[in-house]
């Protein structure tokens, strides 16, 4: 307010003096007119129980027509002029400070009169006057409640924020530019086995983390800080309770208010079943398209009540006598074959198709129109509803064609003597071949033992004779005659390892010892110690524990680990410490007790579709210039495992590794000899 009205209503002037002011309108209401929030002068106005009611108003400065109007206030009740004042609370409170004399400072929401406003009231009492000053401050109280709202929804978002974070299984967490934690969500910390004190504000070697794990991490928030760009990877390391696990994470930039990377945010998530569950899937769609393109049998899958067809390998094209897949894809199965209207079968798919149950058949009759003739064939029909979200079920139908079985049985059927003379002058062709067999492989052993004595001769003379003119030749050898004579001693050795592995590879089955008890920890044990200088030369290690007793034949069973953990440590990436670890576990099958032991290692790997031809005889997945090898060590191990009626599987990725998963029999069938 300003100070001459100040003067005038709360100075030491007497009433009379003020009364006198009043009444001098034009110079108050000029002064009232310059303040920039509203000013009205009232008079009590009392009940006939002397206690104050209303008030009646004496004057309005000029800001508060912006709310009523021009009007004419002049002696009228502020009660009446503004109605919802006694519904609010503030007709109250001017009262109280006209009975007590004590001011008021005060904000309530008024709504009437055409007015949605919050308002800040000062009231203040002189003699029987009462001053008002009205303040609208609807604004600032509106940016108030919407910051109040503001912070409620951040402060909800931050329980939001705090709930999801702390409970999902993703690791999520922050990094400052000098690489140390400054957060690390639940998950995280339970995979560390530390609390949010022994983490936070620690970097990633304190933590647990491996060097080059460390150095990975630093150079890519550097790169985070260099680029303001998010970065992605993948990588494998230890959890401490699941064990070896495959990470996915993600690293983004975090800006201040000028747009500098204030910090690195990041989040982690456990793909390990969902790496394996591709894998599996890729193999599974490798094998099923395999089973196709590849299959002896006629395959389509058609689609929806109508059997539209989807898809048609080669072998179904034909039964279906049309030149080409084109005639058959994009039509219902009745405009690709229109004889099979009125046929059994057609309703049988259609069962199939609304039921979902599936349906086998052998040797069912199916009449195809060739060359304007119905020709009768015969099939052993399969067909299996295949569910898809989103799609109309689909039928995959198998169909082998069984007509020249069917018609040849029917033909022996009709001559039963004959075909028991067929039978019988086959098994005696089985018999006498079985015989031939025997006796070639009897000979190949012959063979092999006479070659591989025959074929060692000449190459201990190469080694004999090498040595000789190495003796021969005292004064020293150039460089190049050096590197000759390695050469052909090289070779020889490579020679002489061939023969000896053709050997034992054709003499195996003749060479298996009565069985007996072998503990495995033994024996890896005593391969630990015939590789000791190739494991110290690449710093190589085998981890094993509480490997199982199994019978069998100790030697064979010691050359199929050997020629394993042999691979593994030949097979190493470069820069990477060769580590191989074995373990096992029980399993039952066909009611018989057997080991089924897991051998991994960080090596080189291979592509999954090798996975069998590394088992085949003298195959080789990599140059033998730098990996050597006979390419009979593998086809070995799986020779000794299938004569100890086991099994031997194996599975790589490239650049990670490879794992051998052997399966052998706690206790042999028969004692071979």
């Amino acid at each position: 307010m300003c100070s001459l009205c100040m003067q005038s209503i709360h100075g030491f002037q007497p009433y009379k003096y003020t009364m006198e002011l009043i009444e001098n309108k034009d110079l108050l209401q000029t002064v009232f007119d310059s303040a920039p929030n509203g000013i009205a002068v009232m008079r009590s106005v009392y009940n006939e129980k002397g206690r104050v009611e209303d008030f009646s108003i004496l004057l309005f400065n000029a800001y508060t027509f912006n709310w009523i109007g021009e009007t004419d206030y002049k002696g009228k009740r502020y009660g009446d002029v503004f109605p919802m004042v006694k519904e609010t609370g503030i007709l109250e409170k001017f009262i109280e400070v006209a009975e007590t004399g004590v001011s008021a400072n005060f904000e309530r929401w008024y709504t009437g009169e055409g007015m949605n406003h919050w308002f800040r009231f000062t009231a203040v009492k002189h003699a029987e006057l009462l001053v008002v000053t009205t303040e609208d401050i609807t604004e600032r109280k509106q940016a108030e409640i919407a910051l109040q709202k503001a912070l409620d929804a951040a402060e909800k978002q931050k329980r939001l924020y705090d709930s999801i974070i702390n409970t999902t299984p993703d690791l999520v967490y922050v990094f400052d530019p000098t690489y140390r934690f400054t957060y690390a969500n639940k998950a995280l910390l339970n995979m560390w086995g530390k609390t949010a004190e022994e983490a936070i504000g620690k970097g990633l070697r304190d933590n647990g983390y491996e060097e080059w794990h460390a150095l990975m991490h630093e150079r890519e928030i550097d790169e985070v800080l260099a680029s303001n760009k998010t970065i992605r990877g993948t990588v494998s390391f230890p959890h401490a309770e699941l064990g070896s696990r495959v990470y996915d994470y993600i690293f983004g930039p975090v800006f201040n208010e000028k747009g500098e990377v204030e910090v690195i945010a990041g989040t982690t998530r456990d793909i390990t079943e969902l790496k394996h569950a591709e894998e599996n899937l890729k193999q599974s769609e490798a094998r099923f398209r395999n089973m196709i393109e590849q299959a002896p049998v006629a395959i389509l899958l058609s689609r929806g009540e109508e059997l539209m067809s989807e898809s048609v390998n080669e072998p179904m094209v034909k039964f279906m006598n049309k030149s080409s897949a084109d005639e058959i894809i994009g039509k219902t199965l009745v405009e690709a074959l229109p004889e099979l209207k009125d046929q059994p079968v057609l309703q049988i798919v259609l069962d199939v198709q609304k039921t979902g149950i599936p349906f086998r058949g052998d040797e069912q009759p199916v009449d195809f129109l060739i060359d304007g003739k119905l020709e009768r064939r015969y099939f052993n029909l399969s067909y299996d509803v295949i569910k898809e979200p989103g799609k109309s079920n689909a039928v995959m139908h198998i169909a082998a064609d069984v007509t020249e079985q069917v018609l040849a049985r029917k033909k022996i059927e009709e001559s039963e003597n004959r075909y028991k003379t067929l039978s019988e002058t086959l098994e005696q062709q089985v018999n006498d071949r079985t015989k031939e067999l025997q006796r070639s492989n009897e000979d190949l052993q012959q063979f092999a033992h006479v070659a591989s004595h025959d074929l060692k001769e000449p190459v201990r003379k190469i080694k004999t004779f090498t040595n000789r003119l190495e003796d021969h030749l005292k004064d020293p050898l150039d460089e190049t005659a050096a590197r000759f004579i390695e050469r052909i001693h090289v070779a020889a050795d490579r020679m002489k390892t061939m023969i000896d592995g053709v050997l034992t590879y054709s003499t195996i089955n003749e060479n298996m010892q009565k069985s007996e008890w072998v503990n495995l920890n033994e024996v890896i044990k005593n391969i630990e110690t015939d590789l000791e200088v190739a494991l110290q030369k690449t710093g190589g290690a085998i981890f094993y524990h509480t490997l199982p007793t199994v019978e069998g034949a100790s030697v064979l069973l010691y050359q199929l680990f050997y020629n394993l953990i042999n691979n593994s440590i030949k097979f190493a990436r470069e820069g990477i410490l060769p580590k191989i670890t074995i373990s096992s576990e029980l399993m039952i099958e066909d009611n018989r007790n057997f080991a089924r032991i897991m051998l991994r290692d960080n090596g080189i790997g291979f592509e999954p579709d090798q996975a069998g031809q590394i088992f085949e005889t003298f195959t080789r997945l990599n140059s033998k210039d730098k990996y050597e090898g006979t390419g009979l060590g593998l086809s070995l191990c799986k020779k000794i495992v299938e004569r100890h009626d086991g099994s031997i599987i194996a599975n790589g990725t490239p650049g990670e590794g490879a794992t051998f998963i052997i399966k052998l029999p706690f206790q042999q069938k028969e004692t071979r000899t």
